[in-house]
């Protein structure tokens, strides 16, 4: 059995992504193990704008992968942002698995492996905590202008003046509204329980049953708004939060409330936030996450001086990139060993007679990973 594995890094840590793609897979099978790159790892603008760009058309508009057609005969094809489509899948002989090294799915075509009898499984959770700690160092930075401290130091100078010093806050006793109550917004109902805060948030999935076990309170999105000193977002992007936070939102929060987004720029309707942010309708926001990638250079964001920009940067940490390709290999040993489902796309497939017969061909070939 080959093993397929397309590493994709903008990060200078790349090499570490083909060192831990290749021991993973590895501990999955005896077969063979091929690692290959989709991008440059020493181009980041052209990896910025392929993440963007499959994030928005999805991967049918991309062409085929070159090492796609080097590698037909792999049945296992474990990928980043590497495009997976319908025709793609088709140059494969028998491929049976996707394993996506992410939570995001926009660059593999599900539905289409779905109907061919591929099963996907995704890494959800690899980065977490690296995204919930830096959410919470996005509330701080922003919130005590930390990153502009720096640099007017780096630039040689010496400020304690800025927009925000009549209304600085600490955290205590602050009101906390998370957008989205999965994994990620429960480590930050976890970690922010240290700093003392009352915590609130939306998500119509969780029960107010289950948030009442984190002490977080189930609100509706006009209460989050209207009642939250911060609000961070922790959700999935979906057609139904598509511009969730809009004009009538960002009217509704405080004039000293504080806007952070970790997640996806789609439920952020941009220039509403820019117009907030430069009217002094919050007090400020900090996002990793934008429309488009890089920034135009006359992009009114830049002008802002009550706003802490970040380049997409909140999930990657060394651990992250551990967890990545242990949680892809790890998740689909577990499935073919009949361990777990955990993590599996599309749990239909489990079913179907042409992924059964391949599951009970290989089973001997495929290692526990704990």
């Amino acid at each position: 059995m080959k093993v397929l594995c397309m590493y994709d890094m903008l990060y200078k840590n790349y090499k570490e992504q083909i060192e831990f793609s290749r021991e993973y897979a590895g501990k999955f099978t005896d077969g063979t193990v091929v690692v290959e790159g989709y991008t440059d790892p020493d181009k980041e603008v052209d990896f910025i704008k392929n993440i963007y760009r499959l994030e928005k058309n999805g991967p049918d508009p991309e062409p085929v992968v070159p090492a796609y057609f080097d590698h037909k005969d792999a049945e296992v094809l474990a990928v980043s942002f590497s495009p997976v489509s319908g025709r793609m899948m088709d140059v494969f002989d028998n491929l049976r698995v996707i394993g996506i090294s992410r939570t995001g799915t926009e660059n593999v075509d599900i539905k289409e492996a779905t109907e061919r009898g591929i099963l996907v499984v995704n890494a959800a959770g690899r980065n977490a905590n690296a995204v919930s700690d830096y959410a919470i160092g996005l509330m701080l930075a922003e919130s005590r202008n930390i990153a502009r401290q720096h640099a007017v130091m780096k630039e040689g100078g010496l400020t304690a003046v800025y927009y925000n010093n009549a209304i600085l806050p600490d955290l205590c006793g602050k009101t906390i509204g998370l957008f989205g109550f999965g994994y990620i917004g429960r480590l930050m109902a976890e970690k922010l329980s240290g700093f003392h805060v009352n915590l609130i948030a939306v998500d119509p999935f969780v029960s107010e049953e289950d948030m009442k076990k984190w002490n977080v309170k189930k609100v509706d999105l006009d209460m989050l708004c209207k009642e939250s000193d911060f609000i961070s977002i922790h959700a999935r992007q979906t057609p139904d939060n598509f511009h969730i936070f809009d004009e009538a939102q960002f009217n509704m929060m405080k004039r000293t409330a504080y806007f952070i987004n970790t997640a996806r720029a789609s439920m952020v309707n941009y220039d509403a936030l820019v117009r907030a942010l430069k009217e002094r309708k919050i007090a400020g926001a900090a996002t990793d996450v934008y429309p488009k990638m890089p920034l135009d250079a006359d992009d009114p964001i830049r002008k802002l001086d009550n706003i802490t920009l970040s380049a997409h940067l909140a999930g990657s940490t060394r651990d992250a990139v551990i967890n990545s390709w242990k949680y892809v290999f790890q998740r689909t040993s577990n499935v073919i060993h009949d361990r777990s489902d955990f993590g599996v796309l599309n749990p239909e497939v489990l079913e179907m007679k042409i992924y059964k017969d391949w599951k009970n061909k290989v089973k001997d070939q495929i290692k526990m990973i704990e």
